[in-house]
């Protein structure tokens, strides 16, 4: 079982949705407040000055790292997503409802009116424990993650991203404990729909929660 496969398999194991490849969120990580004719990009809504980190992790919690959706956006992820994602059988990335849902990206339903739908909505929720994790773990092994990076912007997006390499580096030698076992794969039910992420997501809907 190659490496993509094992990640829909660990994700389909813990929620129940399947082909998920991985999940993207974003934190703020503190900095200190850049010169006057710099540092509006990068005042937050706390009126701090902070680097948007957005993060990318699979069903082990491996984190790789830059309003959520303007990062995504600006980064080379989408490039490649939209080159190497074209069906559903290739995996979705999901995601919280600041992103748009797409072929490759699954938002969770902004109304829940049906019971398929918040069943839907409950086990995304499950998944997106997962990224969540994944900051919480990142930034207790990296204490500057919580605190003031008193860097300029450029160093301090250096720091953080040394800080996910090592992160990934100690996970890789086992700290903590991985397990390497295989998992069942969730059936995939044959999608045939346009390349539309709300039609996606309400065939996985209908047919695993329905």
């Amino acid at each position: 079982m190659d490496t993509r496969r094992n990640i829909m398999a660990g994700f389909a194991d813990v929620v129940g949705i399947p082909n998920v490849i991985d999940a993207i969120d974003g934190s703020h990580v503190e900095i200190t407040k850049p010169g006057p004719t710099e540092e509006r990009p990068f005042i937050n809504r706390k009126g701090r000055a902070s680097i948007n980190v957005m993060a990318v992790c699979d069903n082990k919690e491996w984190p790789g790292s830059a309003h959520d959706s303007f990062v995504f956006r600006a980064s080379s992820l989408q490039d490649f997503l939209e080159e190497n994602i074209h069906t559903l059988e290739d995996g979705v990335l999901l995601v919280d409802s600041g992103y748009a849902c797409s072929r490759y990206m699954l938002t969770p339903y902004r109304v829940s009116d049906t019971p398929v739908k918040t069943r839907f909505n409950r086990a995304h929720c499950r998944s997106r424990v997962v990224i969540e994790r994944t900051f919480g773990r990142w930034k207790r092994r990296f204490s500057v993650m919580c605190k003031k990076v008193r860097k300029t912007p450029a160093q301090a997006c250096r720091e953080i991203v040394a800080c996910a390499v090592l992160h990934n580096i100690a996970i890789l030698f086992g700290e903590p404990d991985v397990d390497d076992g295989d998992v069942d794969e969730l059936p995939l039910i044959p999608y045939v729909g346009g390349e539309n992420g709300f039609a996606i997501r309400d065939h996985i809907a209908q047919a695993y929660f329905g």
